[in-house]
């Protein structure tokens, strides 16, 4: 601790090395965290739809209403199930006073609470959740509701029981609160204030056992069932009640399959790269921290060999050296953790900004138990390694005025940074290039200048007004209507066709559209026209595409029929009975991106005639375009809102950017490569250090072969090139293997999306350039100090 050049230079490289790395060490365990809070959570499953349709196997995480109830009455060993659903579009609702506040609604039965074990506040969940308009609420929804009585810091929640709350969406139909529940955690894959009951929807729908699989369904076994044991009784239970063998004859089959709740979270792709991949971050910054912390205790064994060799005169052993440098180490990390949560509480926005959540809500115990093991980890080495470093060194040698001859260690260290930060370079280049590839895709249609608003409600008249009031404005080119909206999560039906009962495909269905709706988003036509009634369809060119498996559509895809699943094009006969012809296909549009890059909907795509004032009205979408000229950032947008304002007057407008919401979409993206970006400036940070000590030491080491150079007419390009040689000769090769590493890694990453960047070879070329630059650039500024230095001081000195 004598020299506090080294001692400043240690804790300043672990403590920014440990504060990124304990922050990116609690994201990680946050993650994999994930509903582990659950009672017995290792017996509760979510039940996945399996579905095989012609030899094509699709996955599903929804099922049908009766489903989870039948898993509970007929399936032995399943204790109890429930199941869930969404209420509304519209996260708004009103309380008694008018007061909008937001919130997530779900609906599901009397079992919820038996399987997720949430404290109850207050009520009965079971007397509740039976009642058709009676909710739960969260703590936190109830502390909005609540009465704030003089004097008291809480809110008194037992003042929320019998408020009623409704639905912006749908005002007229009042929910009255009879219980609250304890908020689900952050680390929880739930995430809802409002508990509806399932009393809501009729019986056809949460009693049926095909089609409308708008359900979650989730069970919780009895201890110790093995789930792969309840295959027989499963298949049993949907003989009973589904038609699985007519489903064969139609080349589709059904299973349901029991997937660990607890695994749910990790098993997403994009979680599964993103824990990987802050894991590697992290540890290679803690692992840099530590190399420059070893580098420091090498360079230091000329000076500090001497006190060790007395020391083991006196009698010192090796408990004594172990002793003496654990309180060393101790006092370091010490300084260093102070340092690293000062560097935490500065950047708490940042962090929150970067993991979505503050870094305190990070402190699960999983995550403090991994940082703990951490501290204690980089605490062992930084004892050990320079405890045993010297103890060998032989106590003549030491008091000899021992030699060192240990640059080859402190090169090798250098250049595992050099590889560390390559590596993280090239990453940082790759994902953010695939983030600007998916934010300025192509997906297939025009959205500059494309907005829309949702209308969720039953007032059909207000989204006819609205729909008029934009076409006849100036500042808008276009406008129309759609139910679904191409970013969403569309739907899915089969389709068939005539004298062949077989479903032959399962195809994304975008709903009713409104006239002008292919012209608004600039999709163009392979053949045919946009549909003009309710009998006709128009479909993508996939869709012929995958018909062709099925049929021969050679000569044209307009004007052939299909029946699909959902869908009713009713009829009256000349006899006066009501049946159901087919649509017939109008038109053909080009393929366009469905949902987003992260996960593309590749299925064929169908759209049906749509009228906001005849019979397939429900489109809650409306859709338009500004003109060019106003741009984002001009008038046009104001004074659109201003025009619909005074068209619908009491609601409220919001006009969402299409461009905004597609990248809202990469948002995890995002944040990942700004993660990234944190990473590579404290690593290269951190080398910098490593850099300066280790170029320090070695002119302290060589000071007076240095000046016997110069006196002997050695330029500074020649002591420049006796020091940064070697330093470049290493660098160059480990930015190769750095590269190489990245290579593999980036290719592993670049699997969760459906489409990605080529791997160029620029991006690993610009990245150890810059790297190789950042090391020759500080190696040089350093050496020209000491090439400038008196050579009669130097040997004075020494």
């Amino acid at each position: 601790m004598k020299n506090k050049k080294d001692t400043l230079i240690k804790v300043l490289s672990l403590g920014v090395g440990l504060a990124v790395g304990i922050v990116l060490v609690a994201k990680v365990f946050f993650e994999l965290s994930y509903d582990g809070f659950y009672r017995d959570v290792d017996r509760i499953y979510q039940i996945q739809s399996n579905y095989t349709q012609n030899g094509e196997s699709n996955e599903y995480s929804q099922v049908s209403g009766g489903v989870a109830g039948g898993f509970m009455r007929e399936v032995p060993g399943v204790e109890y199930g429930t199941r869930m659903t969404f209420v509304f579009n519209e996260n708004d609702f009103l309380d008694e006073d008018g007061h909008k506040l937001e919130a997530f609604m779900y609906s599901t039965d009397t079992n919820f609470f038996k399987v997720f074990d949430r404290p109850i506040l207050i009520g009965d969940p079971v007397k509740t959740l039976a009642k058709r308009t009676s909710v739960m609420v969260s703590r936190s929804f109830a502390e909005k509701l609540a009465e704030r009585k003089a004097g008291q810091d809480k809110p008194d929640l037992s003042s929320v029981i019998g408020k009623q709350i409704c639905n912006e969406e749908l005002t007229e139909l009042k929910f009255t609160v009879e219980g609250v529940y304890e908020d689900f955690p952050e680390n929880g894959s739930m995430d809802f204030d409002i508990l509806a009951s399932m009393e809501l929807w009729p019986r056809s729908s949460t009693e049926n056992w095909v089609g409308n699989d708008r359900y979650i369904g989730f069970v919780r076994l009895y201890p110790s069932v093995d789930p792969d044991g309840l295959k027989d009784a499963i298949r049993k239970m949907q003989e009973t009640h589904q038609p699985l063998e007519e489903y064969e004859q139609k080349g589709l089959s059904l299973e349901y399959t029991l997937y660990p709740f607890d695994k749910l979270h990790t098993s997403i792709p994009s979680v599964h790269v993103r824990v990987i991949l802050l894991s590697i971050v992290a540890a290679l910054l803690i692992l840099i921290s530590l190399l420059n912390y070893i580098l420091i205790v090498i360079s230091s064994l000329v000076k500090r060999s001497r006190e060790v060799g007395v020391r083991k005169c006196y009698g010192a052993e090796s408990r004594h050296i172990y002793g003496l440098l654990a309180k060393e180490s101790l006092l370091n990390i010490s300084l260093a953790l102070v340092l690293a949560a000062a560097i935490i509480f500065a950047g708490r926005s940042t962090v929150e900004n970067l993991l979505g959540v503050p870094f305190t809500t990070l402190l699960v115990p999983a995550s403090i138990a991994a940082i703990a093991a951490v501290i204690l980890a980089v605490l062992f080495v930084s004892i050990v390694v320079p405890a045993e470093l010297y103890q060998r060194i032989p106590v003549y040698e030491a008091l000899k005025n021992y030699t060192e001859h240990s640059r080859k260690w402190k090169l090798g260290l250098l250049g595992v940074q050099v590889l560390i930060n390559v590596f993280l370079v090239v990453m940082l280049l790759i994902i953010g290039g695939q983030y600007e590839k998916m934010t300025h895709n192509d997906p297939g249609y025009d959205y500059e200048y494309l907005y829309h608003i949702g209308m969720y409600d039953q007032d059909q008249d207000a989204k006819v007004r609205a729909l008029e009031t934009l076409q006849g404005l100036p500042e808008v080119t276009a406008a129309a209507a759609a139910y679904q909206l191409p970013y969403g999560s569309p739907s899915g039906n089969n389709v068939y066709l005539p004298d062949d009962e077989r479903e032959l495909f399962n195809f994304a269905d975008q709903c009713s559209v409104s006239d002008g709706f292919f012209e608004l988003l600039g999709v163009g036509f392979v053949e045919g026209r946009a549909p003009r009634d309710s009998s006709e369809i128009v479909v993508n060119r996939h869709f012929v595409e995958r018909m062709a498996e099925f049929a021969d559509w050679s000569n044209g895809a307009v004007g052939k029929q299909v029946y699909v699943t959902g869908h009713t094009n009713r009829y009256v006969t000349e006899k006066g009975v009501m049946d159901v012809s087919p649509y017939t296909i109008c038109g053909v549009c080009e393929d366009y991106l469905l949902h987003n890059l992260n996960n593309p909907d590749e299925r064929p795509a169908a759209f049906f005639y749509g009228d906001l004032e005849g019979e397939n009205s429900w489109m809650p979408n409306i859709i338009f375009r500004l003109d060019a000229r106003g741009g984002e950032a001009g008038e046009a947008r104001e004074k659109v809102l201003h025009a619909l304002e005074q068209a619908l007057p009491g609601r409220e407008i919001d006009i969402v950017s299409w461009k905004d919401a597609l990248r809202s979409a990469y948002e995890d993206s995002r944040k990942m490569r700004n993660t990234l970006v944190v990473g590579v400036v404290f690593s290269l940070l951190i080398a910098l250090m490593g850099l300066i000590g280790f170029i320090r030491d070695e002119s302290l080491r060589r000071s007076k072969e240095m000046a016997v150079r110069k006196i002997n007419g050695a330029t500074t390009r020649d002591i420049l090139k006796s020091f940064f040689l070697s330093i470049l000769r290493l660098s160059a090769v480990m930015a190769v293997l750095g590269c190489a590493v990245a290579f593999f890694a980036a290719n592993k990453w670049l699997q969760q999306f459906a489409e990605r960047i080529t791997l160029s070879p620029l991006y690993f070329i610009g990245g150890a350039l810059a790297v190789l630059a950042f090391v020759l650039v500080v190696v040089v500024l350093n050496c020209l100090r000491i090439a400038h230095a008196n050579p009669v001081e130097s040997l004075k000195n020494e």
